[in-house]
């Protein structure tokens, strides 16, 4: 069947134009969502980083002791845990929340206009 033939079949069931233009929009809101949703995990993750880089530097004895209770850990590797762990952890709010937000936010948005018959 030509690819004419199949596309006023689908018109004359499922309306055409009228379908397209609501699934751009439906994929509009969509990307917005998840775009939201993207820039929030990553303020959280922000704000977590911060907070754990807060506390190490203001009481790392304290979290030091704490740690050394429940894990058999000196004080060098406590440190290089903490400074490599908050290191992935950076990367990986950047690389999982900050770069898909900005790819999609980047992405131009395809209206379908109608054609002049």
């Amino acid at each position: 069947m030509p690819k004419t033939i199949r596309r006023k079949a689908w018109e004359r069931q499922y309306g055409g134009e009228k379908l397209v233009m609501e699934n751009n929009e439906r994929s509009d809101v969509f990307f917005q969502t998840v775009a939201t949703i993207l820039l929030r995990s990553f303020l959280f993750g922000l704000v977590f980083l911060l907070l754990w880089f807060l506390l190490y530097l203001i009481t790392p004895d304290w979290m030091f002791e704490l740690s050394a209770r429940w894990f058999n850990v000196g004080k060098r590797d406590f440190d290089l845990i903490n400074y490599f762990g908050m290191g992935f952890f950076k990367i990986s709010i950047i690389l999982f929340f900050l770069l898909p937000y900005l790819a999609i936010k980047s992405m131009p948005r395809k209206r379908e206009t109608k054609k002049p018959a």
